[in-house]
């Protein structure tokens, strides 16, 4: 086990920093260690529990963990510091010495696969919506370790501040991960360019549009405009050549109120749906029911009536790539509250975004960013132990979240933004708010108002719930018919959500998923939710 050894506590004082620093392990390099201005960091002080009045003999052990998670964007250059920071803090309240390693987002499922694999240090890491590093793959390959008697002793605030959402990460009596603590109430949009809408008199009309025929209206007024007629009316919501995105909404209505919603019981993949709302508990193949067809032949119409862009299809780039390009007018998108402010930063305009509708909270909203103690974890205690700070300490949220104040950002009337002469493109540290322990604690960002996360916290409250939220399903046995039912989607599901596809492809695509074995997926989701639902009652 490695670990770093307390001496005094004078020595603690004068030499904890540079300990913390010398034990970072950062593969973006680090600078000049800094942690001042950083809101309620605080000097190792006072006595440790358990240590003896000493004359430089060792008087305790401090656990080392390291924890992995990955940057939203390109990788930062002062996450030395920012680790430095955090443990001002841990190691003296914990006990605990927190080695921060981030890996490139394109090849965090690998990296983590390897380090699983080899043996290699890892007590605490993030998971991923899809992907082998999911909840889900995580879970089904037994590579989290049940955490559920660690919480109870080492962290008991976490299970009082998460309360039911924790069930989307239990099974059975056994916990395998924390939840981050966010919003997990996503709904759909449409995002457009506000400087169209206000030119061609049409921002009014927008903000109160309550169905897709007004939309419409819309795109024929910029395609038909002589000024705007340039832009691609829709673009891909991502780079799979997604127009309507499913948010586990049906959007092939017309009013928005129509809108019908389903949970995929923890699949990613799009293949499975329930009736949230419902009491049947019958699974379906989702891409075979009439809902997802009316989606696919509404976005064929799209196409027909030119408001498609063209490449959607093949193009790798993101809808706020375009639409920074200057190629679209707008796009369908999945968001939380707050949406217009972060489409706005990542578009670099102004966006007016346009809900659609709201389903229930289903668990895979909640699994998407999960923390987990991997099962070869020498140091889970402290890994819990940290966890709980996560989700209850301010000043770690907002490290590792906005990273060094006075470095990284400035608060101003309750709001971080960036320190000035700072943007996205020089700013040292910066990562996304919803990924670690409690986004709730965290400032809001320019844009949002200084109430935001109470706004937010007050759609959480008010929010609904599946009827099958909790339900998880161990895909192990069915593995082989994912990765040929993925094969399939991967192949005809741009084509089709694009609106480009050719007559007929529909009906081959659903031909091609029953002989890649969806049935066989959707009866072992079906049997495994009926003893679910036939426990639960007892």
């Amino acid at each position: 086990m490695k670990t770093k050894k307390i001496l005094s506590m004078a020595m603690v004082m004068t030499m904890g920093l540079s300990l913390a620093a010398g034990c970072g392990n950062n593969e973006s390099g680090s600078s000049s260690s800094s942690s001042a201005g950083t809101e309620g960091t605080t000097q190792a002080q006072g006595t440790t529990e358990g240590n003896s009045q000493g004359n430089g003999e060792v008087l305790e052990d401090i656990a080392e963990i390291k924890m992995v998670y990955m940057p939203m964007g390109s990788m930062p250059t002062g996450v030395q510091e920012v680790e430095d920071a955090v443990n001002e803090i841990t190691e003296p309240e914990i006990n605990t010495h927190v080695d921060i390693e981030m890996l490139e987002s394109g090849n965090y499922d690998q990296q983590i696969s390897l380090m699983m694999s080899s043996g290699e240090k890892l007590d605490l890491m993030l998971t991923l919506p899809t992907g082998s590093s999911s909840y889900n793959n995580m879970i089904s390959q037994n590579q989290f370790m049940d955490i559920s008697d660690l919480l109870e002793e080492y962290a008991p605030q976490v299970l009082d501040t998460i309360g039911p959402y924790m069930e989307a990460t239990t099974v059975g009596d056994a916990i395998y991960a924390v939840p981050a603590w966010r919003t997990y109430v996503i709904s759909s949009y449409i995002v457009m360019r506000t400087d169209v809408l206000e030119d061609l008199g049409l921002l009014e009309k927008a903000q109160n549009m309550t169905s897709f025929t007004e939309f419409e209206e819309i795109l024929d007024a910029v395609k038909n405009s002589e000024k705007w007629g340039y832009l691609a009316g829709i673009v891909n919501s991502d780079s799979n050549g997604l127009v309507l995105p499913l948010a586990r909404n049906y959007l092939g209505v017309d009013k928005f109120s129509d809108a019908y919603y389903y949970d995929e019981l923890g699949d990613l993949n799009k293949m499975i749906a329930i009736d949230p709302e419902g009491t049947d508990g019958k699974v379906k193949l989702n891409f075979d029911t009439p809902e997802y067809k009316a989606m696919i032949d509404k976005v064929r119409g799209w196409n027909e009536k030119g408001y498609i862009y063209q490449d959607a299809a093949t193009t790798d780039d993101s809808a706020e790539a375009l639409i920074r390009s200057n190629i679209g007018f707008s796009y369908l998108s999945e968001g939380e509250i707050g949406l217009e402010a972060s489409k706005t930063a990542a578009c670099g305009m102004p966006m007016t975004c346009v809900k659609i509708s709201t389903p229930p909270i289903s668990s895979s909203n909640v699994t998407k960013f999960v923390w987990g103690v991997p099962h070869n974890a020498t140091e889970p205690e402290a890994a819990v132990k940290f966890l709980n700070l996560m989700v209850t300490d301010a000043r770690i949220e907002n490290l590792l979240v906005w990273g060094i104040e006075g470095r990284d950002y400035q608060v101003k009337d309750g709001v971080a933004t960036f320190v000035d002469g700072q943007d996205a493109n020089s700013v040292a540290y910066q990562v996304a708010d919803f990924m670690f322990g409690n986004q709730f604690l965290a400032y809001p960002w320019d844009g949002q108002p200084a109430d935001f996360r109470d706004q937010a916290k007050a759609e959480m409250d008010a929010a609904t719930m599946s009827n099958y939220f909790g339900f998880s399903c161990d895909t192990s046995n069915i593995q082989n018919e994912i990765s040929a039912v993925v094969n399939v989607i991967s192949e005809f599901g741009p084509a089709l959500e694009s609106g480009l596809a050719p007559e007929g492809t529909y009906e081959e695509f659903i031909d091609r998923l029953y002989a890649s074995g969806a049935q066989k997926i959707v009866d072992e989701y079906q049997r495994q939710l009926d003893e679910w639902l036939a426990a639960k009652e007892q």
